[in-house]
């Protein structure tokens, strides 16, 4: 069943992307990079809670990043 929402999910956002891309000036670089790599973060994370479904919240892995970030950084200039 996994595997049906797992696919489900690449093909949405597949057609996403191709439906967007063309739309996006060949000029703007950062905005086709911007583009990418939000669709690919958010694709990640999609397929991360259908296999790992009681995972901890994002927001909780990022805290819990920056709070260690900051320990560092803080007992580098103590």
């Amino acid at each position: 069943m996994k595997g049906i929402y797992i696919l489900s999910i690449t093909a949405v956002v597949l057609l996403i992307f191709i439906y967007q891309w063309p739309k996006i000036e060949s000029t703007k670089v950062k905005e086709k990079v911007a583009f990418a790599t939000i669709t690919i973060i958010g694709w990640v994370a999609s397929i991360i809670y259908i296999v790992f479904p009681y995972s901890t919240s994002p927001a909780k892995i990022v805290d819990f990043i920056l709070i260690k970030l900051k320990n560092i950084i803080l007992a580098l200039f103590s």
